[in-house]
């Protein structure tokens, strides 16, 4: 095996997981392009690639000699972390006015993907206070505030934990929907209050903006059958949460008049 080919196929590889990394951390597919194909420019070769849900195809081939390496990978997850989608645009761009070389770009990168989500006790309480606050904006109570709060934190507790053991998604985020609403449901049984604004305001956390607005941008910038993949899946998302809702309800018996 030739010197150029083993650097091919080390440039494919990098160029593969920096692909990974933006879709996995929520890039839309145009994003993910232009970025990928601007570091593979700087380093002297022409990438394409096809993208799908679970997956991605990238081809690379050498500006000089022509080689080509194709390779396929998987995405194990996709979860939203923007600041590393940032740090990898502007990761691309340092490639051209650096004059960057791969082993200088595979570094930087790595140094990246280590960059972490916030603590988790922030997590909870400001996305919990994201809810209660909605909740208040829909007409509910303080009452219905503090319940919203304590349904959304224990809500996402389950979804980290259901993450962590690598259960389905949808699996998760039944569960993670079926706790909120039951969480409310208990205070209105105890309160003897309808609570709706709490029950409307409990499940918010769990509706996968990213999903939906990549799937529109995918749609209208011609990449359809990515789109429409984002779409479904955050439809059937959509759908799941519901069914969490409905069985809580089902359970402790729909208290609406």
């Amino acid at each position: 095996m030739t010197d150029t080919s083993i650097e091919i196929k080390f440039v494919s590889e990098v160029i593969s997981d920096i692909a990974i990394s933006l879709i996995m951390n929520g890039a839309n597919t145009s994003r993910t392009l232009k970025n990928t194909q601007r570091i593979a420019g700087a380093l002297g070769y022409e990438a394409d690639l096809f993208f799908s849900l679970s997956g991605i195809v990238l081809s690379v081939r050498d500006k000089k000699t022509h080689e080509m390496h194709t390779i396929v990978r998987a995405i194990p997850h996709i979860g939203v972390n923007f600041e590393i989608v940032s740090e990898i645009s502007i990761l691309s761009w340092q490639v051209i006015h650096e004059h960057m070389n791969v082993n200088s770009v595979n570094r930087q990168f790595n140094s990246i993907k280590k960059i972490n989500h916030y603590p988790k006790p922030a997590i909870w309480i400001f996305v919990g206070l994201a809810g209660a606050s909605l909740c208040r904006i829909l007409n509910g109570s303080w009452l219905e505030f503090f319940i919203t709060f304590l349904a959304t934190v224990l809500g996402i507790l389950v979804r980290q934990f259901l993450t962590q053991k690598k259960f389905n998604i949808f699996i998760i985020f039944t569960i993670a929907s079926f706790t909120a609403v039951s969480v409310v449901n208990i205070f209105r049984l105890i309160t003897g209050l309808e609570l709706k604004s709490a029950f409307a305001a409990s499940v918010l956390f769990l509706i996968p903006g990213v999903p939906l607005i990549n799937s529109f941008i995918d749609i209208l910038e011609g990449y359809v059958s990515q789109g429409i993949a984002r779409g479904i899946h955050g439809s059937m998302l959509i759908f799941v949460i519901a069914m969490g809702l409905f069985l809580s309800l089902f359970l402790f018996g729909y208290g609406f008049n």
